[in-house]
């Protein structure tokens, strides 16, 4: 009986000695958060960290879209409120968020991405993402670095639109035509697919059918002109199973 009543006020020490240290701890604001970290993922450059619309400002807005959150104490936090106020940006896809004792909470972006920027009748610059969904215009200077998709056709058709999107991200990453290197992708119903290159400045015409072939017929055609020191004006592998080439006149 004597040993029962020694663990029992051993225990019940032990109960209030812990209770008053949460206590101290709780009042000491060991338990407020601060801050709310955010990383954008696949973010390569401090030009996402500034204001500007699309998806270069998007770790600066998010980090405005939170700030009611920080200077709370950590169990006050409701983490799906958090993401619902991050959601609403139109340039986030998915969003990871992770709660930390004493007090930290981290948030980790999954941006939607651009696959490319469809130009509208009025030279209106939309971003595209991979299923084609159209993403409120921005200015030149934020967009990312991605081919233009030009023709009233994929304003209007969706399914060309997606079409086009598909094409867009199998070009090569490597050779005389790559992704990095097409500034702009047309199409039109008689000729069918062209490419605008950026180094060299040259168009690249494709027709309607066996894209990927003719892309690869046509950078063959350009690495033999790049040896032999040629320039050309127009490249034209919309045939079957030949290339011609317009060469470029002057330097």
């Amino acid at each position: 009986m004597k040993h029962l009543k020694s663990v029992f006020i051993f225990s019940a020490a032990l109960l209030f000695g812990t209770a008053a240290i949460l206590t101290g701890l709780q009042q000491s604001g060991l338990f407020v958060v601060q801050t709310i970290p955010v990383d954008v993922i696949g973010e390569q450059s401090t030009a996402a960290n500034n204001a500007q619309p699309g998806p270069r400002g998007l770790k600066s807005r998010t980090q405005a879209a939170i700030k009611p959150f920080a200077q709370k104490k950590i169990w006050d936090i409701r983490l799906s409120q958090i993401k619902a106020a991050i959601m609403k940006d139109e340039w986030v896809k998915d969003v990871l968020i992770s709660r930390m004792l004493p007090n930290k909470i981290e948030i980790r972006i999954i941006p939607k991405e651009t696959a490319v920027v469809l130009v509208g009748p009025r030279g209106e610059l939309w971003p595209l993402t991979e299923d084609g969904t159209k993403l409120a215009t921005l200015p030149a200077d934020a967009l990312p670095d991605r081919p233009l998709l030009r023709g009233d056709v994929f304003s209007k058709d969706i399914a060309k639109r997606k079409e086009a999107i598909q094409f867009a991200l199998n070009l090569p990453a490597q050779g005389a035509i790559n992704a990095k290197n097409v500034s702009e992708i047309f199409w039109n119903k008689d000729e069918g697919y062209s490419l605008m290159l950026m180094q060299p400045k040259v168009e690249v015409k494709l027709g309607l059918d066996l894209l990927d072939t003719k892309v690869l017929r046509a950078g063959q055609v350009m690495n033999y002109m790049s040896a032999h020191q040629l320039t050309g004006k127009l490249i034209d592998a919309s045939f079957s199973k030949k290339v011609l080439v317009r060469l470029r006149k002057g330097p």
